[in-house]
């Protein structure tokens, strides 16, 4: 688990870091996350394992619509070319404020890689003080 730096190219092009891509078959699910300006990546196992579970959901739920349009609606599927980049739609980036040119974050998070740009991680690890300012008694994590 790290984070790499890449910069996107002029096509929607970045390289996905090659210790991601030692774990991955070539080919990785991108689509929007729960976290404001983050993208999410999966495995195909993961992803068809999500799409189950959110197929699986009452379809007359309104939060349930949403959820289906904008994880399984927006997911592309991208195959790593022979550089190891993958493409993304012109969409995704922009839902994460990113342009050709820009560097972005890829953060292996262990069942995801999480997505976003350079400038907006370092703004959110600006803003993060402390992590002993955050309440994580309610994790019961041991170890930390």
């Amino acid at each position: 688990m790290a984070r790499y730096t890449h910069t996107v190219d002029k096509k929607g092009r970045v390289i996905v870091p090659a210790r991601l891509r030692e774990n991955l078959d070539g080919v990785l699910f991108v689509t929007l996350s729960l976290d404001e300006n983050y993208l999410s990546a999966y495995t195909p196992e993961q992803f068809n394992l999500i799409r189950e579970q959110i197929s699986s959901l009452s379809g007359t739920d309104p939060d349930v619509r949403l959820l289906k349009r904008a994880i399984i609606g927006e997911a592309i599927e991208c195959q790593f070319d022979s550089q190891g980049r993958i493409s993304l739609t012109d969409n995704l980036w922009q839902w994460i404020g990113v342009e050709a040119g820009e560097e972005v974050c890829f953060i292996d998070m262990y069942d995801k890689v999480d997505i976003c740009s350079k400038e907006f991680y370092e703004k959110s690890l600006a803003d993060i003080s402390s992590l002993s300012d955050l309440d994580l008694t309610r994790f019961n994590v041991q170890g930390l």
